[in-house]
């Protein structure tokens, strides 16, 4: 493909693991005999605020993810890293936040990996370092983190911090992590199956690909299923249909979208040129 989008950086707060149901008498339990993995979790638990229940206390979970690190678990170092980089119980301070994910990655920690990535990519706290974004991304790609294959697909895609560029190489990497429900692969996936880019095309494919990130509120993919049927490309031509995509789209930023819209509303499809850029 010719042209995509830049890499992703967004950086969330402590991304908290804990299903509903938080057995929390149960996991203090074992967070007190030393148990890491409870640990980490009641350090998430207080990050998270109790899941709602009272405001986040990074204090607390500070202090917990500190005795889960000490026993071992790379994530809670991960987590610890976050609050650096936020500021978040803690000064903020980005190269901090940098090095301390630097040791839960060379542990192993996919999350870390991931991060470490971004970091590298967007020169958080560390000079811009494509080469080594990749290298971390790949890390944590290889257990199936499903931003960082994301990521990695952008990568090989754009042929940037890579050997060469390799479009099947992308594609495969957009399938694992579409298959795991990350949106935003689902959405190039689905460029792939349009355009042939590193897979036969197959229209029906991209648009059923489209449809379900559309259903996740992607914004991208309903720009492009506006396309399709404004066009009536592998579809039947459905100028309505076509309006709610862009209008969905408009209303959460795509500036594109919104173009289209208003030029669909004004022109009724007449003498409207739209293309799916590629």
């Amino acid at each position: 493909m010719k042209k995509f989008l830049t890499f992703i950086l967004l950086l969330a707060v402590v991304p908290s693991l804990l299903a509903q149901g938080f057995d929390f008498e149960g996991k203090m339990k074992l967070a007190q005999k030393g148990d890491a993995n409870a640990q980490n979790e009641i350090g998430e638990y207080f990050a998270d605020g109790g899941q709602g229940k009272f405001p986040p206390d990074y204090m607390s979970a500070v202090k917990w993810w500190e005795a889960a690190s000490k026993n071992g678990s790379a994530r809670a170092i991960t987590n610890i890293g976050v609050l650096w980089y936020m500021g978040k119980g803690v000064p903020a301070n980005r190269h901090k936040a940098v090095q301390i994910w630097t040791e839960a990655a060379k542990l192993g920690d996919a999350e870390a990996q991931y991060l470490l990535g971004q970091a590298y990519s967007g020169g958080l706290g560390v000079l811009p370092d494509i080469v080594t974004a990749v290298f971390w991304w790949d890390k944590a790609a290889q257990q199936n983190h499903a931003k960082a294959q994301c990521n990695l697909a952008f990568a090989y895609a754009n042929g940037k911090g890579v050997d060469k560029r390799d479009l099947k190489k992308a594609f495969e990497l957009w399938k694992a992590s579409a298959e795991q429900g990350n949106t935003t692969s689902q959405t190039y996936l689905g460029l792939c199956y349009f355009s042939g880019d590193g897979v036969a095309p197959d229209l029906k494919k991209a648009i059923a690909i489209w449809t379900n990130a559309s259903d996740f509120n992607n914004r991208e993919a309903r720009r492009y299923l506006g396309i399709i049927y404004a066009t009536g490309k592998g579809v039947k031509k459905d100028i309505k249909k076509a309006m709610e995509y862009f209008r969905l789209s408009a209303s959460q930023g795509d500036e594109e979208a919104k173009k289209y819209y208003e030029q669909l509303r004004l022109d009724n499809a007449s003498n409207v040129n739209l293309k799916i850029k590629k």
